[in-house]
């Protein structure tokens, strides 16, 4: 849970505590090399439609990690431009990629 808390304090600190955050490994669990390029097709989708899908199972926030808008319990509307999807591997090969809407 380390990481988990890591990266909650790290999302805060850039972004406020007002963020929307949500797990797609929950779901899918580790895809290992599929990882960045199916979570990023997931938050792009996400980001196009407007709705964004709960971290699957979470009921009980470790009270360690920062306050942050934890998306729990189904599917929420919720219109952006802009969604960002991290991707910590093993051997600390990480990356944190931010897609902009395309508006024409």
């Amino acid at each position: 849970m380390h990481g988990d808390v890591a990266e909650s304090h790290a999302t805060a600190a850039v972004f406020g505590n007002h963020i929307p955050i949500s797990a797609l490994k929950s779901f899918t669990g580790h895809t290992l090399g599929a990882c960045g390029a199916l979570e990023a097709w997931v938050a792009i989708n996400m980001m196009n439609e407007s709705w964004f899908h709960a971290t699957a199972n979470l009921e009980n926030i470790d009270p360690a990690c920062a306050q942050l808008d934890y998306i729990k319990g189904g599917i929420r509307t919720l219109n952006c431009d802009y969604v960002m999807s991290n991707n910590f591997a093993f051997g600390g090969i990480n990356t944190g990629l931010i897609f902009k809407r395309v508006t024409q």
